[in-house]
């Protein structure tokens, strides 16, 4: 069994990221102390690991937490899994296909501004060059 901060110091958390994770329904005290201290097991210390290594690959807490939930019901969460994955995978390649277009209007703009330098941007602390279309 765990306290609260032994089980954060174990998976390199604070107790209240432990403790926003239970109102969250994430992670449960198996037990209280007779003093009154949340005591985890070693469920605990795989949820967490897992929740880390979830937030690692950019699922967000809801997404975890429908994880455990099929897990708690008995059932592998591997379908699961698979599709948030896939969902991840596609929103990073439209964000990458924007980055691609925002550097590509970035690079563009740069080659034309210093294919026209203007003499007024010269020692002042203005430009022009967002202002001007490039042809």
């Amino acid at each position: 069994m765990y306290r609260i901060g032994q089980l954060a110091r174990h998976v390199g958390a604070s107790p209240d990221t432990l403790r926003f994770y239970e109102r969250k329904g994430l992670v449960h005290p198996v037990a209280r102390s007779e003093g009154g201290h949340r005591l985890y097991g070693e469920e605990a210390l795989r949820r967490l690991n897992f929740i880390n290594q979830a937030q690692a690959l950019g699922l967000t807490l809801e997404e975890i937490r429908a994880m455990l939930r099929v897990m708690e019901e008995g059932r592998p969460p591997c379908a699961d899994v698979r599709r948030v994955l896939r969902q991840k995978v596609s929103l990073l390649e439209r964000r990458i296909a924007e980055l691609t277009a925002l550097r590509a209007a970035l690079t563009e703009r740069l080659r034309w501004a210093e294919a026209h330098p203007d003499p007024l941007c010269e020692g002042h602390d203005h430009c022009v060059y967002l202002d001007s279309t490039p042809t």
